[in-house]
């Protein structure tokens, strides 16, 4: 029975592991994104005995956010033809080394404010607001949104697998602000398959981004 449950934390480890490494995260900020208390995890990646495992219920908030199916190490890839992400975490791989001053904007406005979440818009779907593919948008997790705010929200398929997209909030609405025909269709907040993670604040955008 040890050895089973020794395997099952083993692929566990691995499984929350690639997901830090694919979504650049710390452990404190997967606990964040996932909803779980961030010392519960902190206790089972340092469980001395190495027998510790995550509950059924810990491992669904986590693949609603990492990216990566439960007990796997590398992300779905899209059929050929698929729609790619609207939004992508960022990464400072995003950014060519000339992009100092837009980096440390970055991190000034990290740094003055808690629950700050970045993130590179790929699609066009705020174009009207002013918001082009390129641009990170700096997006704060403790807002409550109101009519009119450009914010990041998640809409979840019926297997709980999340795409991040970016919106305009019209109670009880989600609208995309641009004349894009795909982009049209408004989503309902539900909070239960349509869910705001947070309202965008700020934006950067490095001079030679498009």
């Amino acid at each position: 029975m040890l050895v089973l449950v020794e395997n099952a934390r083993r692929k566990q480890l691995a499984w929350v592991n690639a997901i830090l490494d694919h979504r650049k995260w710390r452990p404190t900020n997967l606990a964040r994104e996932a909803g779980i208390d961030h010392s519960t995890l902190s206790k089972w990646l340092k469980d001395p005995q190495n027998v510790a495992q995550l509950s059924p219920l810990t491992i669904e908030k986590i693949a609603r956010v990492g990216g990566i199916p439960p007990y796997e190490t590398a992300p779905v890839r899209k059929p050929a033809g698929l729609a790619e992400a609207e939004a992508d975490p960022f990464d400072l791989s995003d950014l060519p080394p000339s992009s100092s001053r837009v980096i440390a904007d970055l991190r000034g406005v990290i740094g003055q404010r808690n629950g700050i979440d970045p993130w590179v818009m790929r699609s066009r779907a705020l174009e009207h607001e002013g918001y082009m593919p390129g641009d990170i948008l700096l997006v704060d997790l403790n807002a409550t949104p109101i009519d009119g705010d450009a914010v990041c929200a998640q809409v979840y398929d019926r297997v709980g697998k999340a795409e991040t997209v970016m919106r305009i909030y019209e109670q009880p609405y989600l609208v995309a602000a641009s004349s894009a025909p795909d982009l049209r269709r408004p989503l309902l907040v539900d909070n239960e398959r349509v869910v705001i993670r947070g309202v965008i604040v700020a934006s950067l955008r490095d001079r030679r981004v498009a």
